[in-house]
């Protein structure tokens, strides 16, 4: 039996790149709350939630373009 395409997979699949950014703002969140860091570990903890950010509002336009440049197809 062959594995799913990824048409196929099914709605309620977390895509990995959700979780790489859940994981970065996390990670940078324990760092800042928990382990109550100075110096560099305080820039790293900001710069991983940083990165977290700015990478979902790239892929949120990525994907709002993709999707008005498939609404213009039809």
């Amino acid at each position: 039996m062959s594995p799913p395409s990824p048409d196929q997979r099914p709605p309620h699949a977390i895509p990995w790149q959700f979780l790489i950014r859940a994981v970065m703002v996390v990670t940078g969140l324990t760092l800042l709350l928990v382990a109550k860091v100075h110096g560099a570990a305080f820039y790293v903890a900001w710069a991983l939630i940083g990165l977290a950010l700015l990478s979902e509002a790239a892929a949120m336009l990525v994907y709002r373009v993709r999707m008005r440049g498939a609404r213009r197809r039809r």
